[in-house]
Order: structure tokens, then sequence, then C-alpha cells
């Protein structure tokens, strides 16, 4: 069976499950590992590459399009205000106060807020703003700090980028293999009933098959915002469902054949 064979029947071929957790397990961590590669394709490297295209480049970001910034006397300077999302995040830049107000942080989401001598982190959700820590300039940027210092550092972005890629990665398997082991639990019960010998292992990948399909759509729902996410979640349990008790009554018609 083709790594692809493998990713179709895992996803809409519930009655190929039986030769799917037949195969290595070498074969399982390398769809478990595809996966993972989608949902990061679509909720991460989409989004962020689109961004970083959008301004042109960090280089033209931070030369053209960013205020001229500098850090002398524990102050920082700007000739003006600066305002950027990227994937919820909003980076705003704005010295006329020590630190910035909360009654410019209108849109919904995370705010890294630079004011002339604090940087706050906030969340602004449903109308409401959240403080979650402040920290004085002092103690992130030399003394001398300017527009060419966040030019030298952009091998260190692009690195801190590739690091957020890896924890996304590992936030979307904790979250379905979470998911996939709640399933489980209730599948060995299930399977007890049936009389079918099947181990836990292979219990779990059955259900991390099912949830294939529902976790694709939901996230790529996500990433465009097409439909109101209760819905597309509430039709990705239906499919796992349906995923996976059509995989267990195929195995169990085949051993009662």
């Amino acid at each position: 069976m083709t790594l692809s064979e493998q990713i179709v029947y895992g996803m809409v071929k519930p009655t190929k499950y039986k030769e799917l957790i037949g195969l290595p397990t070498r074969r399982s961590v390398g769809y478990v590992a595809v996966m993972m590669l989608i949902l990061c394709l679509v909720g991460y490297i989409v989004p962020v590459s689109s961004s970083i295209a959008g301004f042109g480049g960090f280089t033209k970001l931070f030369t053209e399009e960013m205020p001229k910034l500098e850090y002398n006397s524990d102050t920082l300077k700007s000739t003006g205000p600066f305002m950027m999302s990227i994937n919820g995040v909003h980076i705003l830049i704005n010295t006329e106060a020590e630190e910035v107000e909360e009654s410019r942080m209108r849109a919904e989401g995370v705010y890294i807020a630079i004011g002339a001598k604090k940087l706050c982190l906030n969340l602004s959700y449903g109308g409401k703003v959240d403080s979650y820590g402040k920290m004085s300039l002092k103690s992130l940027l030399p003394e001398g700090f300017n527009n060419d210092t966040l030019v030298d550092a952009i091998p260190y972005i692009y690195a801190y980028l590739v690091l957020g890629l890896i924890v996304s990665a590992m936030s979307y398997f904790i979250k379905y293999a979470f998911f996939a082991l709640i399933l489980s639990v209730a599948l060995k019960l299930l399977v007890r009933q049936l009389d079918l010998e099947l181990s836990f292992g292979k219990l779990f990948m059955i259900s991390f098959y099912g949830q294939s399909l529902g976790f694709i759509l939901s996230n790529f729902n996500s990433a465009l915002g097409l439909v109101p996410g209760f819905i597309v979640s509430g039709i990705g349990i239906f499919i796992t469902v349906h995923m996976i008790t059509t995989a267990i009554a195929s195995m169990k018609g085949s051993t009662a054949n």
C-alpha cells in the first residue's frame, strides 16, 4: 500500500481500516506526521507566509513600512504609530505614552503593544481587553536600538518562526492524540462485546484515522472562515463516529465470515 493510498483510505475508506492497522508501526507514524504537516500548512505556514509576502519581506518592513525607531535613555521614540497583524497576533507601536492604552486595542486577538517605556501583552475578546503582563523596555532593548537592529535580527526571527511551526505541529498532535485516546477507551469496551481481538495501539490508530477527515475540514474552515466553527465541529464529530463505527462493523463482519 502506497502512502497516498494510506491517506485516502484513512480519510474516506473506513472499510479499509483493517488493512491500515495491519501496516508496520513506521507507516502509522508516517501517516500521523503527514496529517500534522497538512494541518500546519493550513493553520500556520500559509497564513504566516501570506503575511510576510503581504508586507514584502522583513527587510522592507523594517526599513520602509515601519516608522523610524530609536531607543535611548530608557525611552523608545517613534516617528509615528504602527500596527501589523499576523495570524491573529497584533503588533502595536505607539510611543505617545509610556504604555499603549487599551482603548487602541479594538480588533480581537493577542496584542504585543509597545509604548515609550513598556511592552504590554494583552488579549482583546468580546469587547473586553485583558492584561497578561507588562515588561520594561529597559530589560528588552539595548541602548541605541533602531530599525537597523531589527534588520540584523531577521535570521533570528526566521528561526523563531520555525520554532513556532514545530510548536504548532506538537500542539495539533497533542490535541488529536488526546481525542484519539478517549475514543480508544470507549472502543475498548465496544470490541470486548463484539469479541474482536484488537490491541489498544490498533484502537488508537482506528480512532486517529477516523478523526482525519473531520479535523482536516475543521482546520480548513478555521483558516477560511466559511462556516461558523461550531457547525463544522458538529459535522466533524458525526463524521468521526460514522467512520469508526463503520470500520468496527466491517471488521466484525469479516470475522464472522
